[in-house]
């Protein structure tokens, strides 16, 4: 930016009739909302008069002004030089234009594993940016960001305004694009998403915790779609494809049909650097299994910079000889949280096997490691009453809040203790958690498995 401080030093007093020299302004930035104008100083002139667009006029020191908050087209800005005793310059003028830098898109699903990019750029746009990325790569913000600082992998250019993409996986993708003009202004980045299956899903957030997402149907034929998650390693262990246990748990019914537009909930592991695959099947309106398809995906790495989950609170109420009300309440940055209820004699007995475990410091922790493959998991405040309690029993209901970094990032642990009503039975020991059941979807084990293929 130009100076006009030495012109002040400099300056003489105008002999009368004087006219000053007129201004030459030049846009020296152009965005896509505004502008700079510069001009050199003016011999004598001590301020400077300057116009937008038949506006008002303005006054300034400097020799530069900048305009922001302005549409697309010409913009006309006129400069005049003035001091006190003399006459003021001639008006100096330029034209700045600001060109329209706004860019539409959209995904058409063609096949499984192809789809098209459509693009409806303004007319200054001259080149579009863009980048496909599988949407549980990297969590969609950070994937943004590199896209926006133009580190991502796989962002290419085109003057295209339809972009075949054929991929060997289904998905699902996440789409980044933007419009550049000749003179370099950017568009706002769009993005979208698709799975290229005829129903599949779009991803909402995804962490060490879990995937959120919307069962997204592109195929007509087909109602609603559902899903299956296991670990590679499991998968080897089976000596099975991922369509083929797919197919066979769907067949008999035990992948749940999630209609069009409706939300679910994948729990991962919360481990780091982790290998999964997902089975997607595709149901018709009678809820018949049609089609599968399949998508390898890789856990990220634990974000450091996140904070730990604040304190959970565990309140029970409600009482009686076999249920009891027990309502979880998570603290600020819980991401989720694994709960159970058991016996306080099944608690006490794990802490003393966890105490003979050289890998636990604190034998409570086997216990929170226990209730993760057997308890339940949940991403919200809950208010349940647990049902088929023993009565005159000694019960304690467990939570242990993680933040998205999963087992990196667990909390302080809750614990509330409560006693059913009525008479005791003989033997409380041995008792597995109450189960319950949930919309959360997790990771399917090998010993799960075989239990069903065995039936």
């Amino acid at each position: 930016m130009l100076s006009c401080t030495f012109v002040l030093f400099a300056a003489v007093s105008c002999k009368k009739e004087t006219k000053l020299d007129a201004p030459v302004p030049q846009v020296a930035e152009l965005a896509s909302d505004g502008f700079t104008v510069e001009w050199m100083p003016v011999e004598g002139a001590s301020e400077y008069v300057y116009v937008l667009d038949e506006g008002a006029e303005q006054r300034t020191a400097e020799c530069s002004v900048s305009f922001t908050g302005l549409g697309s087209g010409e913009h006309a800005v006129k400069v005049k030089a003035t001091a006190a005793g003399c006459i003021d310059s001639d008006w100096g003028e330029v034209v700045a234009d600001i060109e329209e830098a706004s860019l539409a898109m959209s995904l058409a699903y063609v096949e499984d594993g192809a789809f098209n990019i459509e693009f409806v750029p303004s007319e200054d746009v001259e080149t579009i940016r863009y980048a496909v990325v599988s949407a549980v790569s990297m969590p969609l913000a950070e994937s943004l960001l590199a896209f926006e600082e133009g580190t991502l992998e796989g962002i290419e250019e085109t003057d295209a305004v339809s972009v075949p993409v054929v991929r060997d996986s289904i998905g699902p993708y996440a789409v980044y694009a933007k419009g550049i003009t000749a003179s370099g202004i950017e568009s706002e980045t769009q993005y979208s998403q698709i799975m290229a299956f005829g129903a599949g899903l779009t991803v909402e957030r995804f962490d060490l915790v879990a995937i959120d997402l919307t069962a997204t149907i592109h195929d007509e034929s087909l109602a609603s779609s559902g899903l299956l998650v296991v670990s590679k390693m499991v998968l080897a262990e089976l000596g099975m494809s991922i369509e083929e246990l797919t197919e066979t748990y769907a067949s008999f019914g035990m992948v749940t049909p999630i209609p069009d537009g409706e939300t679910g909930i994948v729990a991962l592991n919360g481990y780091e650097d982790y290998d999964y695959i997902m089975g997607v099947a595709g149901f018709d309106a009678s809820g018949n299994y049609v089609s599968c398809g399949s998508f390898s995906f890789h856990s990220d790495f634990a974000d450091e910079s996140l904070p730990l989950p604040g304190d959970m609170t565990i309140d029970v109420s409600e009482i009686t000889e076999s249920t009891a009300r027990v309502k979880y309440v998570m603290g600020e940055n819980t991401r989720a949280y694994y709960q159970a209820v058991m016996t306080v004699a099944d608690y006490n007995e794990l802490v003393e096997y966890g105490a003979t475990l050289p890998d636990y410091d604190n034998p409570e922790d086997y216990v929170r490691d226990y209730v993760a493959v057997y308890g339940t998991t949940l991403f919200a405040d809950d208010d349940y009453v647990w049902p088929n309690l023993l009565s005159g029993t000694d019960y304690v209901a467990v939570g242990y809040p993680m933040n998205g970094n999963g087992t990196f990032g667990y909390g302080a642990s809750a614990k509330a203790e409560f006693t059913t009503a009525g008479t005791a039975p003989a033997s409380v020991k041995g008792q597995s958690p109450v189960s319950r059941k949930t919309n959360v979807i997790r990771p399917l084990t090998l010993q799960e498995i075989k239990e069903v293929l065995g039936k």
